[in-house]
């Protein structure tokens, strides 16, 4: 027998693992695709749409003014930015969202206009107890913004 080639021979039961683990690899990679669409529906809603005003470009900063009328001193425009939430959403927490991707454009400063708007509220009259009954409005927060670069 020594003059016998080696042969090795993979266990029966190595087959149908690999099998099982090419599926799992699938299933994963389906799952994180199912869990990015779902995330990035949600970040849809709450997103801040961006509408370059100029193709220049600026490095990211980390402080970003709140202004309400653009500045008396010279400044670039660098997009403007859209962002709204839903009811009772807070403000701060949109215009932080705003802020955050200004920073990101490399904007110092943006000027910004609030657009939010009250939704619902009814009153509603029970016949059987003869009571008026009210549910109170909320505010569905909206931000238009000017994302700018103030001269140094």
């Amino acid at each position: 027998m020594p003059n016998e080639p080696l042969v090795r021979r993979s266990p029966p039961a190595l087959a149908p693992r690999l099998q099982l683990r090419g599926l799992a690899q699938g299933l994963t990679a389906g799952l994180i695709c199912v869990l990015s669409l779902a995330l990035g529906a949600c970040a849809s809603t709450q997103g801040v749409e961006v509408q370059r005003e100029t193709t220049q470009t600026f490095p990211a900063t980390t402080l970003v003014q709140v202004l309400q009328q653009p500045p008396t001193q010279p400044f670039v425009r660098i997009a403007v930015l859209n962002a709204q939430a839903p009811a009772g959403t807070p403000l701060a927490q949109l215009l932080a969202q705003v802020q955050a991707k200004a920073a990101a454009l490399g904007a110092n400063a943006i000027v910004v206009q609030n657009l939010s708007q009250k939704v619902g509220g009814t009153l509603e009259y029970s016949p059987s107890g003869g009571q008026f009954s009210t549910t109170p409005s909320e505010i569905a927060p909206r931000l238009r913004a000017e994302a700018i670069r103030l001269a140094e």
